[in-house]
């Protein structure tokens, strides 16, 4: 019978055919020396959500199997077996960087709102978007929240990040009473600030950056979480 806890540690099913495209294209990757169509190969599994078992057990294995066969009946050198070994090696080293990032990510809340007054929540939205992509825990309140409200649920969640949006003069002026509000909730709580009024803002502190793009997101949450050089 199989074990329930191996099923679980290898993620969702997923489409058979898909997999197999996966594992072929590691295999030729393997069989051409290939690092960078390796990395494409392991990259879009990840992004697929496939697990790291999974990747190991179904996408690598075969086709390491198939290259030590292929040496082992001539039709490979052993330059050939030992490119593709450290090309292998290499991609495990990146899955396990990976999984540490989500691992960690997935235990840090971020809490994103539009202050006061603003309605506008595009950006936002694709912030959201990107961020819970990259792992984040992320707990949306929307549009024009009330700076009481923004403050209230900080305590209620206990965000590591608080992500704010700002289009207009008027609204950006309401973010520092918003961060005011949030950090007598939580006094070391990070404050990520996006939107087109930016530039307007006031002073907002310490433990506080400004996105300029949603591309930006990711990156700036990390620094946020891990408090570098933001004092």
């Amino acid at each position: 019978m199989d074990d329930p806890r191996r099923e679980q540690d290898r993620g969702p099913r997923v489409d058979p055919a898909a997999l197999a495209l996966l594992r072929d294209a590691y295999r030729e990757a393997m069989l051409r020396g290939t690092a960078s169509a390796a990395e494409r190969v392991i990259a879009e599994a990840m992004d697929a959500g496939l697990s790291e078992a999974l990747i190991g057990d179904e996408i690598i294995a075969p086709a390491m199997y198939d290259v030590g066969e292929r040496w082992a009946a001539g039709e490979l050198s052993v330059e050939d077996e030992h490119v593709a070994s450290g090309i292998t090696m290499r991609m495990i080293s990146l899955q396990r960087d990976h999984f540490r990032v989500q691992h960690r990510r997935s235990s840090q809340r971020v809490l994103l709102a539009a202050v006061e007054g603003e309605e506008h929540v595009l950006g936002l939205e694709m912030a959201a978007s990107v961020l819970l992509h990259a792992g984040y825990d992320v707990r949306m309140l929307g549009p024009d929240v009330a700076t009481a409200d923004i403050a209230a649920e900080v305590l209620r969640q206990r965000p590591a990040i608080l992500g704010l949006t700002t289009t207009t003069p008027d609204s950006a002026e309401r973010v520092a009473g918003a961060i005011a509000a949030a950090r007598s909730a939580a006094p070391e709580l990070a404050v990520m600030v996006g939107g087109g009024a930016t530039h307007h803002l006031p002073a907002t502190g310490p433990h506080t950056v400004v996105c300029p793009h949603v591309s930006d997101a990711v990156g700036l949450a990390d620094a946020l979480t891990q408090r570098s050089g933001l004092n």
